[in-house]
């Protein structure tokens, strides 16, 4: 007798199987047409229905959205972006809710996490998803920070608050789960300063509504600080956070949301240029929270800022312990990474460390765009170590990556004027003046150049523009007095010299009624700077008396600082060519010339 097959159970597997959940976009809008097809077409294959709500467009956004397959309804709009939000979800009839604004974007692999995330959706609706939104702003930056995205459709789900309108407060209480996620949203919106300014007032305008009747709501006086934080108004933002720190349950009840304001009164601290006071908070709050590493990096800058650089070096260090983590207030992870090692570099550079502070400098480059501030760091400190070559590959580096300011092209031109490549030197202090024709560092080291090169129209070019944006530098008086006696122009001088010795508090007693006495002059003035340890200027003012009549003496005191200074092979090819002029004095150049050439037997 044949066997009967068994009854497959497929088909009873299929009648268990469990039930995908619907997920329903909903949307509020207003005249989003350029914005809006984007927005819905990224996400529509994960998506069983769209809801857009309307606020008054005038463009054609309704049009569009119904050419999507959105179901779109009208909303007057109130000024309240929670009832615009609730009267979408109104509408909603999937499981769960995902909300996005036109300007949100959803790269592909992001939607297929999401398409993931939609397979596992509890048919219980107990759990909310936070993304994280990646935001580009022209005034912060790119930041990122935790926002909650996708909440189950379920009686009492609704929005919070006339602006930064929030929904997991309701989803709390009703004992749903907040669950992080790695899906990443790009909000683009932010991309005009002026759009963004005119938003801040408005929402500003509507939260201080809202606290006349709320007075004692923390979470009104959270976001009117940030809000106020973000127009400049930093002074009124941290009156708002310390009200809320002063709340004796705050910390108890809330200390998630305490730690938020306590970084947040602290930062707002250091960009009023408040350091000491940031540091009082954040110590504090260190202490409160000794796992938070964004508390130390706080508090290290803080103390960077203050000038307590081994303070900041430890505390910096803490910080490097603790990953940097995304939370509902804008952070820029990669940021902040850049800038534990840049801040470090800082503290050990101020700190005399300096190996300590290239090592810290090397370690942040590659972790963030503004790496090009490592490049120059590094590039100077290459150029105090008498590394030449080494500094001007820095600078062109960071001058490549993003960092061609006109003190970089300053700094690459006078390592390459050390370098003696004349050409390339030139080449980038010009470079520098295109980008700011009144850098002030860039013409007097471009009027050096000229002057070594004997170029004196050039260099009287730059350094009377020098003298007209700071009239009291020495080393531009000091070259104009060099470039007047080329140009026989005594009198102009007289006036140099009459400027600096006022500057260096010294007296002229005398009339000046030849040569030797107003080398006289410019030998006191190279004295007082010696005095001052400022060498090389010295050095340029005994030159110049040098010039004017040669005194034994001054030679004398040229080569002693020559020897503490170095290169006295170019020194005394300089000083010959100064002699020159003074064939005349026979006698005294006798001892001149003996003084120099034991100067250089010695130098040997």
């Amino acid at each position: 007798m044949k066997k009967k097959k068994k009854r497959s159970i497929k088909s009873k597997a299929r009648i268990g199987k469990k039930r995908p959940m619907r997920l329903s976009l909903c949307m509020i809008v207003k005249d989003e047409s350029a914005n809006i097809e984007a927005c819905i077409r990224s996400i529509t294959p994960i998506l069983d229905e769209v809801i857009v709500v309307d606020t008054g467009s005038t463009d054609n956004t309704r049009e569009i959205a119904k050419m999507l397959g959105a179901k779109v309804f009208d909303f007057p709009w109130c000024d309240d972006f929670s009832a615009a939000r609730n009267e979408s979800i109104r509408y909603a009839t999937g499981d769960y809710i995902i909300w996005l604004d036109a300007d949100d974007r959803i790269d592909p692999p992001e939607v297929n996490k999401i398409k993931l995330l939609k397979a596992m959706l509890p048919k219980e609706k107990n759990k909310a998803f936070y993304f994280m939104v990646n935001s580009q702003c022209p005034i912060n930056g790119e930041t990122l920070y935790l926002q909650l995205r996708i909440f189950p459709n379920i009686q009492g789900a609704a929005f919070k608050g006339r602006v930064h309108e929030q929904v997991y407060n309701n989803l709390q209480k009703m004992g749903v789960e907040l669950v992080q996620t790695d899906i990443v949203i790009r909000h683009t919106g932010y991309h005009d300063s002026g759009a963004i300014l005119e938003k801040s007032v408005r929402n500003l305008r509507i939260i201080l509504d809202e606290l006349k009747r709320e007075p004692d709501n923390l979470l009104l006086q959270f976001n009117a600080a940030r809000t106020l934080a973000g127009i400049g108004r930093g002074k009124e933002a941290v009156a708002y956070m310390k009200k809320i720190m002063e709340q004796p349950s705050v910390k108890e009840k809330h200390p998630h949301f305490f730690l938020e304001t306590g970084m947040l009164m602290g930062k707002y601290y250091l960009e009023m240029g408040q350091p000491a006071e940031a540091a009082l908070v954040l110590r504090e709050l260190s202490q409160e929270f000794p796992e938070e590493g964004l508390v130390y990096f706080y508090l290290a800058e803080s103390l960077l800022k203050k000038g307590e650089y081994r303070e900041a070096i430890d505390e910096m260090h803490k910080a490097l312990r603790f990953p940097v983590e995304v939370g509902v207030s804008p952070v820029r992870p990669d940021a902040i990474h850049f800038q534990q090692y840049y801040f470090l570099g800082l503290a050990y550079q101020q700190n005399g460390e300096i190996e300590h502070a290239k090592e810290m400098f090397l370690k942040s480059l590659g972790l963030h765009p503004d790496h090009y501030k490592s490049l120059h760091k590094l590039g100077v400190l290459s150029l105090q170590q008498y590394n030449y070559k080494e500094a001007a590959e820095h600078f062109e580096r960071a001058i490549h990556e993003g960092g061609a300011s006109d003190t970089t092209y300053s700094t690459l031109g006078l390592a390459y004027h050390k370098m003696g490549e004349i050409q390339k030197s030139q080449e980038a202090f010009l470079k520098a003046l295109d980008v700011n024709p009144d850098h002030i560092e860039t013409l007097t080291n471009l009027g050096h150049l000229y002057l070594e090169i004997k170029d004196y129209d050039k260099a009287f070019h730059c350094f009377t523009k020098a003298k007209r944006l700071v009239p009291k530098l020495t080393d531009v008086r000091l070259a104009l007095s060099i470039i007047y006696f080329h140009f026989r122009e005594i009198e102009l001088m007289v006036e140099e010299c009459d400027a600096l010795l006022q500057a260096l508090g010294l007296p002229r007693e005398f009339t000046v009624n030849s040569f030797e006495v107003l080398a006289l002059l410019y030998e006191e003035v190279g004295d007082k700077l010696t005095e001052e340890g400022r060498l090389q200027l010295a050095l340029m003012a005994y030159s110049i008396s040098l010039r004017l009549f040669p005194l034994p003496e001054v030679l004398k005191k040229m080569v002693t600082l020559t020897s503490r200074l170095g290169d006295i092979e170019k020194f005394t090819q300089d000083i010959r060519e100064i002699l020159a002029t003074h064939s005349d004095h026979g006698a005294v150049m006798e001892t001149i010339v003996k003084v120099l050439e034991t100067a250089q037997n010695n130098y040997c």
